[in-house]
């Protein structure tokens, strides 16, 4: 049905294939269809979402959004401004909560246990799924104390060497120690924009989440910077399960094993990613990734 994406006579197509999204394919050539059936349902899911609808006031912004999580993987969120991805996002922790006059309808389940029971301790529940922002938030502390800051909150570490083992874990995770270990007394805010982007990694990490959201986060980065983080990214999936909202779609191909196609407030599509780039079910999906509009 997509032939035409492995057609070099295609100028959209041939522009994204050139820029690495065909990576690894031949022309002519299409992946495996094996590992996400055709209803988007994922084995071994970390997040299970159902339905899940988000209102601003009488505005509806998501509407019955259903997807599965897979544990240990990173899945991405596409689409264009303004289509949900980043509520969606928000919604996985609550963090939708904060904001005025926005209502959430739906279940989101991790481990099975629903994130909007009126039971939830919600501070608890953004330890287990952490969150890093577009735009490097360091606290207006020291390098160490942002990375101490939750585990000494949370209670994590014992004593004071047990809490400087845990700083010094977080922060060689993300590559940033060898970088600043004579200045971890300096302040968060001294350090580049890549490298406060690796520190709210590592506070993010400190205590121990299972799952990592990223909303656009190289966003406001340079390309070195960027390639840290994708290299980070690829590390931090062997233990941690993430979810990354990003607006390039190189990006997307680069880091992620699933992929989910927002527009207008509707989970349109969701499939690996390479199977996504190559050979996607649905127009909307053919047409944003080409370059046709977004």
């Amino acid at each position: 049905m997509y032939t035409e994406l492995h057609d070099p006579r295609n100028f959209s197509l041939r522009r994204v294939a050139n820029s690495g999204v065909y990576a690894g394919l031949k022309v002519g050539e299409r992946p495996m269809r094996d590992s996400v059936p055709a209803g988007g349902i994922c084995p071994g899911a970390k997040i299970i979402v159902r339905d899940i609808r988000v209102f601003y006031g009488n505005k509806q912004a998501l509407y019955d959004v259903s997807l599965d999580v897979p544990e240990n993987r990173v899945t991405a969120l596409i689409g264009p401004s303004g289509c949900g991805k980043s509520t969606f996002l928000r919604s996985l922790n609550r963090m939708n909560d904060v904001v005025e006059g926005c209502r959430v309808e739906g279940h989101v389940m991790i481990d099975g246990e629903d994130v909007y029971d009126r039971n939830v301790d919600v501070v608890k529940l953004r330890a287990r799924i952490g969150m890093v922002f577009q735009k490097p938030n360091p606290f207006p502390k020291s390098i160490y104390d942002n990375v101490a800051y939750g585990p000494r909150i949370h209670g994590i570490a014992n004593n004071r060497e047990h809490l400087d083992a845990i700083v010094r874990d977080c922060l060689t995770r993300v590559g940033l120690f060898e970088e600043i270990q004579d200045r971890l007394h300096d302040p968060g805010t001294s350090l580049s924009g890549g490298q406060q982007q690796r520190l709210c990694i590592a506070r993010a990490i400190a205590v121990s989440p299972e799952v990592i959201l990223m909303d656009e986060p190289c966003s406001a980065l340079d390309p070195i910077a960027t390639a840290r983080i994708e290299e980070l990214i690829d590390q931090l999936r062997e233990k941690f399960t993430i979810v990354i909202v990003t607006h390039n779609l190189q990006q997307a191909a680069r880091v992620s094993q699933l992929t989910a196609f927002f527009h207008l407030g509707r989970l349109v599509e969701l499939d690996d990613t390479e199977r996504m780039f190559t050979n996607p079910r649905e127009t909307r999906t053919a047409d944003y990734i080409t370059g046709r509009y977004g």
